[in-house]
């Protein structure tokens, strides 16, 4: 793929995140599951949804982060 059409247009500001060159899947998947969760105000079952994920696969990757309160009830 040389010098075409990017795939994914850049976000809106405020609409998504920018993730520099040498950033590793691990931490894209972090900064994306943290960003979503701001955005749906904590509510991890809009979350999970947003993201295409099970509730429980959300509940395992902010364990397997360290995310503060992921023992807590999804939902708002």
């Amino acid at each position: 793929m040389s010098g075409g059409t990017p795939l994914a247009a850049p976000a809106a500001p405020g609409e998504g995140i920018t993730l520099p060159v040498g950033t590793t899947v691990e931490q894209a998947e972090k900064s994306l599951i943290l960003v979503t969760l701001a955005h749906t105000k904590n509510n991890k079952t809009r979350a999970a949804e947003i993201l295409g994920i099970s509730l429980k696969t959300l509940f395992n990757k902010l364990k397997e982060y360290g995310a503060a309160d992921a023992s807590a009830a999804g939902g708002a």
